[in-house]
Formats: C-alpha cells, sequence, structure tokens
C-alpha cells in the first residue's frame, strides 16, 4: 500500500486525526506493508516533520531519504530535480494500491497507475461551497470529480455522505464503503480545566469557520440568559480559521460580557477533560461529513444538543436534542431545558453511552483493510 500521509504534517483536525488512528490500528497486520509518502520523500535537515510521532510496527515503511545540507548548497539544483522525478520513483516502488485519505490523489502518487482507494470525508463542495477556503475550493473543484471517477473504490465516514456522492454520479453504488470513525479521547489522561473555565459551563469544539455555525450560539445565548438567571458560559474550544472576520466583532462583545470563553487549540488532556465536565456539548453546524465531536462528547457522558442535518442524526440516533441550525429562539430554549432539567441530562448520557458503542477505531481500520485487500485481489 502506498499511503499518502500529508495530513499528518499539520495541526490534526478531522482528517489528520482519522489517518493517525487507521495507521496505528494496522500498523502490526500481518501480511501487509503500508509505505507513507510524506509531502517529499526527499528530507533536509530543516523539512517538516510529522506533527505527531508516526505509527510504528513491522507493517510500517516510512519512505524517506535524507539529503545533507551541503550537497544542497554544492548543488542548489538538486533539490528541483528530485522534487521533478519523485512521482516516476514512487511509481517504481511498484506498490499494489494507492490510498489516498484526504479527498484527492497527491501528485507524487499521481504517476503509479494503480489502483487507487480514496477517502471522501464530505461533500462540502457541493453543499456548502462559500464556506470553503477558496484555495481549498479551487483544488477540490480541480481535482475531486477526477478522483472519484478513478477510484477503484471511495471509502466515507458516513452513510450520508455516501448518498451525497451517489446523488452528485460518477460513482457506482457498490464502490462507496462507510466506515464510520470513532473517538481517540479513551487514552489521553483527564487534564485539569484552563483557568478561565468555570465549573459549570457548555462546550463547542471545532475550527471558528462559517460551516460550524458558531454565529447561532452567539444569536441564542443573550436569549439563553433572558431566560436562566444562571446560565453558564460557552466555552470555544478551536483554532480560529477562514471567514471568521463576519463574527469578531460578536465574539469580542461577548467576551467583553463575560459569557464567552475562547480557549483556541487545546492540547487532547485540557480537551478530554473539557469533554468530562462539560455541562452540554453543542454542535450547530450547518454542514458536516461525519461529527467527530458528537462521539467524543458521548464517550465522555456530556449531554448533546445539535443541529438537525442528516449527518448528526445517523450518528448520534436518540442520544441528542436536535434543533434546526438557523433558529437562535429554538436553541435557546432547548438548552434552556436541557440544563434545568437533570433527568433529561441523565437520559441523554445513558442513550449516549449505548450509542458510542457502535464507533470504533479497530472495526473502522478492519473495514478499510477488507477494502483495500478487495481492491488488491481484483488486480
Amino acid at each position: 500500500m502506498a499511503v499518502d500521509i500529508s495530513p499528518l504534517y499539520e495541526s490534526l483536525t478531522g482528517v489528520g486525526w482519522y489517518l493517525h488512528e487507521v495507521l496505528r490500528q494496522l500498523a502490526d497486520r500481518p501480511g501487509l506493508r503500508l509505505r507513507l509518502y510524506g509531502p517529499s520523500m526527499f528530507m533536509r535537515p530543516d523539512a517538516a516533520q510529522p506533527v505527531r510521532p508516526l505509527a510504528s510496527g513491522r507493517a510500517i515503511e516510512w519512505v524517506r531519504h535524507e539529503l545533507p545540507d551541503d550537497l544542497l548548497v554544492r548543488q542548489p539544483w538538486l533539490a528541483a530535480l528530485l522534487r521533478g522525478v519523485e512521482p516516476w520513483l514512487v511509481a517504481a516502488d511498484r506498490n499494489r494500491v494507492l490510498f489516498a485519505p484526504n479527498f484527492v490523489l497527491p501528485w507524487q502518487l499521481a504517476f503509479a497507475r494503480r489502483p487507487l482507494v480514496v477517502t471522501v470525508h464530505d461533500m462540502t463542495l457541493l453543499r456548502t461551497s462559500w464556506a470553503m477556503q477558496e484555495e481549498t475550493r479551487a483544488a477540490l473543484d480541480e481535482k475531486l470529480e477526477r478522483t472519484i471517477a478513478r477510484a477503484r473504490a471511495i471509502v466515507t465516514p458516513s452513510e450520508t455522505v455516501r448518498m451525497e456522492i451517489l446523488e452528485a454520479g460518477g460513482a457506482a453504488p457498490d464502490a462507496i464503503h462507510v466506515t464510520w470513525e470513532a473517538s481517540r479521547l479513551e487514552r489521553v489522561s483527564r487534564g485539569a480545566l484552563p483557568a478561565a473555565v468555570p465549573d459549570r459551563f457548555v462546550l463547542h469544539v471545532g475550527t471558528i469557520e462559517p460551516r460550524k455555525n458558531v454565529a447561532i450560539l452567539l444569536s441564542a445565548w443573550p436569549r439563553l440568559r433572558a431566560m436562566m438567571q444562571d446560565a453558564p458560559p460557552l466555552v470555544l474550544c478551536g483554532k480560529l480559521g477562514w471567514q471568521h472576520a463576519f463574527i469578531e466583532d460578536a465574539l469580542d462583545r461577548a467576551s467583553a460580557e463575560g459569557w464567552l470563553i475562547r480557549l483556541g487549540y487545546t492540547p487532547d488532556e485540557v480537551l478530554r477533560g473539557l469533554y468530562d465536565r462539560a455541562g452540554v456539548v453543542v454542535c450547530p453546524s450547518l454542514y458536516e461529513g461525519f461529527g467527530l465531536p458528537l462521539v467524543e462528547a458521548m464517550a465522555a457522558g456530556a449531554p448533546l444538543v445539535c443541529s438537525d442535518i442528516p449527518v448528526f442524526r445517523e450518528v448520534a440516533g436518540e442520544a441528542a436534542e436536535f434543533v434546526p441550525p438557523d433558529d437562535a429562539a429554538g436553541w435557546a430554549g432547548t438548552l434552556a431545558r436541557v440544563l434545568s432539567e437533570p433527568d433529561l441530562r441523565n437520559a441523554l448520557r445513558t442513550r449516549g453511552a449505548a450509542r458510542v458503542r457502535d464507533f470504533d477505531w479497530q472495526r473502522t481500520a478492519d473495514r478499510t483493510l477488507a477494502i483495500w485487500s478487495s481492491v488488491a485481489a481484483a488486480e
């Protein structure tokens, strides 16, 4: 297997954690060799490195060649030459299957005319393209349709995305396979809460960008505070993303008024502690391909309030309260009810504990390996 590991070279969010966990589960599988290709197989001393240690085991081979700086200084043309021939060298490795875990086949693997398995995490390009980074939108607009057409098998994290790909055309039903994702935080020790976070709070986890719909929470919270004198603050856990300027003033006002706490991107131990102690976890997204914070919240025993979109219904089932994503009054009223009714919170925790058993990284990896093996056997 040739595996593109480029997503592991930047702060890990959904795609990076998905790849990280699949590799970890498969690192010691007998009869399997996972050749890992980063942004370049030629590594100079100052080159970027994966942000987390790569999985290690008998199945793992990280394909890289160290280039000393003094060689590049003496022969400055060498780096460009090696960069140009890299796809041919990858093709010469004669891998049986190519795996592109991040929507499209990277250029380094493009000349390897072997069967392709690609993971399509969502169909944001068709559903909410206005909310994408321009660079990402342009890249997917250019390559996604072509990648789907070339792929021998397509992996999706949900039945919702599978149906969206079928509606868009270009793939046969039996070529698309659903592999749910899972929480990775059970292996993480629970850290202390940041000093700014009180004992009672509501938690949102995710990048602050338009698709996550944080704006509806900023509209709902003044209503919630009018309904509940002791309404807890909202804690935002996640980095600032793209197109956030339109709510920057609202974020600043909410922080100044004392009911919004912005933590940015937090370490795993802190994130685990936040989930474990949250009074409610809120997920107001306009669109998602899966919903990892839902699974992480259910695993931590946190009550869930989610936007009423198909994939959240698929993931959470009866373990969440659902609100239309554009209904600020509905969000305020539902949150007031969940926060003030212990029996409802306990029921959501119980349903979440039952539901989260369906999400397991080992099953995801086993299913992924079965897809790869089927594609290889068909050659």
